[in-house]
C-alpha cells in the first residue's frame, strides 16, 4: 500500500500577480497530495508583499530584511505546528485550516500578545505597539508555542538567560520581562489565567540600571565639527544626529516626516510630535526658531524633494514608513559609533541616535538652564511637578537656550 506524504509548506511569491503598490504578494502554499492551496500573508494592516528582484526565491524570504522576515518565521512555524498537531489524523486541508486560522487558545501567550498589538496599532500607539512586539518576538524565538500555564518561576528564569546569552543588555532584558508581566496581569483581569498562579510573586525583575548617555559639549563639538564625504551614508547619518540635537532631540520619525512646504515656515520648524499626536498627551505644535547652524544643514538637501530629509519618499503605506525609520535608525547608530571611535571620544560604541535628545537636555542643564525650561523645550507632558505652577514659556525664551549648545 503506497505511503502517503505528508503535507509540507512553503512561503512563495507569487510572481504572476500584482498588487495596487507594483509588488508581488507574498503566499503560504500548502501542498498535500500533489494538491497544493495558497494563503495570503499578511502584516499589521496590510498584505505582504515583495518585489521579485528583491526576493529568494530558494529560501521564501526577503534579501536583506530581518524584520519582516520575522514575520515569515512566524507564519512557517505556526503552520509547521499545525501539521505537527495533526500527525495523529487523516490530514485534511480543511483540518489544517481550522486550526491554523485559530491557532492559538485563549491561553497563549502569543495570540494575547497579537490581541494587544492588534488594539496598540489601531490606537495608534506605535511606540507601545514595538514594545510589546519585540517581547512578543523574542518569546516566540525562546519557545514558539507556550500558554500562561507554562509561565512560572523556571520559565522566568530560563528566559532571562536566554536573552542575556543573546547580547540584550540588563535595560532591554528589564523591559522584554515587565512587558511579560504586564501582559499576564492582563491575561488575569481577562480570566485567561488565575492570579494564585502569578510567578512574579518568586521572580524579581532586575533593575536595568538604564541611565540615560550623553555626550559632554567638548565631544559633541569634536562630532559636529567631523567632515565625511560629502553624500555618503556617514555624512547623513551625522547630519541627522547633529540637527536632532540643535532641535531640542527632535526624534527621527519626526525629521523623516519633516517636509518643507508644510513644516518649513517664515524662519521657523514647526511641527508636531509623533509620538503624542493622537493622546492625550498631545502639546500642539513644537516652534523651532531655525538659527544659522541649523539652517547650514538645511541647505544641504534639496527643496526640490517634498520631503526635507531623504528618509521616506511619497505613497509609503504606515507599516512600511516605520520599518524605513527603524531601518534608517540601525544605520545612524552604526555610523556614529564608527565616527566616535575615530575621534576616540568615550564610550564611542554605546552611542546611539537616542544620544542627542539625552546630549541636548544634559548640556543645557550644565549651562544652568533650569529644569522648567528644558522640560518645556523638551514637550515633556508627564513634568507634573513642573507643570503645576508653571505657564507656557514664552517662545523667546526658549530660542534663548540655543545658544549655550554651541
Amino acid at each position: 500500500m503506497a505511503r502517503i506524504k505528508k503535507p509540507t509548506i512553503k512561503i512563495v511569491l507569487r510572481k504572476g500577480k500584482t498588487l495596487a503598490n507594483g509588488k508581488s504578494p507574498i503566499f503560504l502554499r500548502l501542498t498535500f497530495n500533489r494538491k497544493a492551496k495558497y494563503y495570503v500573508l499578511k502584516g499589521e494592516q496590510e498584505t505582504l508583499s515583495c518585489e521579485q528582484k528583491k526576493w529568494n526565491e530558494e529560501f521564501g524570504r526577503y534579501n536583506r530584511n530581518k524584520e519582516l522576515n520575522h514575520f515569515l518565521d512566524q507564519y512557517e512555524l505556526r503552520a509547521i505546528q499545525v501539521i505537527r498537531d495533526l500527525e495523529n489524523t487523516d490530514f485534511t486541508f480543511y483540518l489544517f485550516e481550522e486550526k491554523y486560522f485559530k491557532n492559538y487558545d485563549d491561553a497563549s501567550v502569543i495570540s494575547f500578545f497579537n490581541s494587544i498589538i492588534e488594539k496598540l496599532t489601531a490606537a495608534k500607539k506605535h511606540g507601545t505597539s514595538d514594545v510589546y512586539r519585540d517581547t512578543r518576538n523574542r518569546i516566540s524565538e525562546f519557545r514558539p508555542k507556550v500558554s500562561f500555564h507554562d509561565i512560572d518561576y523556571h520559565f522566568l528564569n530560563d528566559f532571562e538567560s536566554h536573552l542575556i546569552s543573546n547580547g540584550n543588555s540588563a535595560s532591554t532584558v528589564s523591559i522584554y520581562l515587565r512587558t511579560l508581566r504586564a501582559t499576564y496581569n492582563k491575561a488575569i483581569i481577562a480570566d485567561i489565567i488565575k492570579g494564585d498562579m502569578y510567578p512574579f510573586k518568586k521572580f524579581k525583575i532586575k533593575s536595568g540600571n538604564a541611565t540615560k548617555r550623553a555626550l559632554s559639549k567638548k565631544d559633541m563639538q569634536l562630532l559636529m565639527n567631523f567632515k565625511p564625504v560629502p553624500n555618503t551614508r556617514k555624512w547623513h547619518s551625522l547630519n541627522y544626529f547633529v540637527f536632532s540635537y540643535l532641535t531640542r532631540g527632535m526624534n527621527l520619525k519626526d525629521m523623516a516626516l519633516l517636509k518643507w512646504d508644510v513644516n518649513i515656515v517664515g524662519g521657523r520648524i514647526v511641527y508636531e510630535r509623533a509620538k503624542t499626536k493622537n493622546t492625550k498627551n498631545s502639546q500642539g505644535h513644537n516652534i523651532i526658531k531655525i538659527e544659522p547652524e541649523i539652517e547650514r544643514i538645511l541647505n544641504r538637501y534639496s527643496r526640490e524633494n517634498q520631503y526635507v530629509f531623504p528618509i521616506l519618499q511619497p505613497g509609503l503605506t504606515e507599516l512600511t514608513i516605520r520599518y524605513r525609520i527603524k531601518g534608517t535608525l540601525k544605520k545612524i547608530s552604526k555610523d556614529l559609533k564608527e565616527i566616535a571611535g575615530e575621534l576616540e571620544i568615550e564610550c564611542s560604541d554605546q552611542i546611539t541616535h537616542y544620544w542627542a535628545r539625552q546630549t541636548y537636555a544634559t548640556t543645557l542643564k550644565r549651562s544652568g538652564i533650569s529644569t522648567a525650561v528644558i522640560s518645556e523645550a523638551l514637550g515633556h507632558s508627564s513634568e507634573a511637578t513642573t507643570k503645576a505652577y508653571l505657564d507656557k514659556f514664552e517662545q523667546s525664551e526658549i530660542d534663548n537656550t540655543f545658544h549655550h549648545l554651541i
